[in-house]
């Protein structure tokens, strides 16, 4: 499974082999749709918790709405490579800055 960049759709998380994520789109692409919706809605420059990323009403109708913490900190680690982005905090509590 991959796309037609040759970008892996299936991703395993164990040595063993056992859990795998299966992405309907790329780590990448996820990536892309947050920054976009950053750019049209004001965030940039703005924290905000990985809980107002995945469940807030500002979210509640964009695809990644709900999406598994740790896809989506796998996406925000895409943004923060290309320094469009910075985590920061404890797990709990981590905040996202747009750039």
């Amino acid at each position: 499974m991959s796309t037609a960049e040759g970008e892996s759709r299936a991703e395993w998380q164990n040595k063993d082999r056992t859990f795998a994520w299966i992405w309907w789109k790329s780590a990448t692409e996820w990536a892309e749709r947050i920054a976009k919706w950053v750019d049209e809605t004001g965030q940039k420059g703005v924290v905000l918790t990985i809980y107002e990323l995945r469940e807030s009403e500002a979210v509640e109708k964009q695809e990644w709405v709900g999406m598994d913490e740790d896809m989506l900190r796998r996406c925000l680690e895409v943004l923060v490579k290309k320094g469009r982005a910075q985590v920061f905090g404890q797990q709990d509590g981590s905040g996202v800055k747009f750039f």
